[in-house]
């Protein structure tokens, strides 16, 4: 039971690594243009992924390697990532710009407030609350039950990480890891500078004249 516990926690660490490849060959794909079908172009993509990740390096698979270097990575961006490859695979929407707002918003704000203070920048810190049942999780319940009320797919995204918490999927124990991790973070404040600074440089209408 405990080899087959392990063996499901290193696949679900492995999954987000593969899902960033998969993103990043599809990109290449798309200057380069190949004449593929999308199910093709897209199980192509997902098998050099998995050799990259599988390829050892120094005794250690690479995807062993990226682990070290973020050991949990977040249902949330997991899920964004899915999403993000399936859309440019088939070129369907699945999250609308509201929801990608909501997501990036929420690891944006989560990893401004949650790294600096655990860090010590106060002697409050939050992490602490991922140990043990505390207000994190009313306040992610809530914010999940509100996003999903409004429509929002990205309080889904909450809801599964509320679920694989229970499950044990991540090797983390603590629920902040389940909902946040620093790659998303600053992937998240990234997407928005660059939104914002899309919207300040785009031109605005000029008026017609009387």
């Amino acid at each position: 039971m405990a080899i087959a516990r392990e063996i499901l926690v290193q696949v679900s660490s492995a999954i987000c690594p593969w899902l960033a490849v998969v993103w990043v060959l599809q990109r290449a794909a798309t200057l380069l243009r190949p004449q593929l079908l999308e199910w093709t172009r897209l199980a192509l993509a997902g098998v050099i992924a998995a050799v990259v990740l599988l390829v050892h390096v120094h005794g250690l698979a690479i995807s062993r390697w990226l682990v070290g270097l973020n050991a949990n990575f977040s249902i949330p961006l997991t899920g964004m990532l899915a999403v993000a490859v399936y859309e440019r695979a088939f070129k369907r929407q699945v999250f609308s710009e509201r929801d990608w707002s909501a997501g990036w918003s929420f690891g944006a704000a989560g990893g401004l407030m949650l790294y600096p203070l655990a860090l010590g920048v106060s002697r409050f810190d939050p992490y602490e609350w991922g140990w043990r049942f505390s207000p994190l999780f009313v306040i992610i319940a809530a914010l999940s039950s509100w996003l999903i009320w409004k429509n929002n797919r990205f309080g889904l995204l909450l809801l599964v990480a509320v679920i694989a918490f229970h499950l044990h999927l991540l090797e983390s124990s603590n629920y902040w890891d389940y909902l946040l991790d620093p790659i998303f973070g600053f992937a998240s404040m990234a997407a928005l500078a660059r939104r914002g600074f899309s919207a300040f440089s785009r031109p605005r209408p000029q008026p017609e004249p009387l």
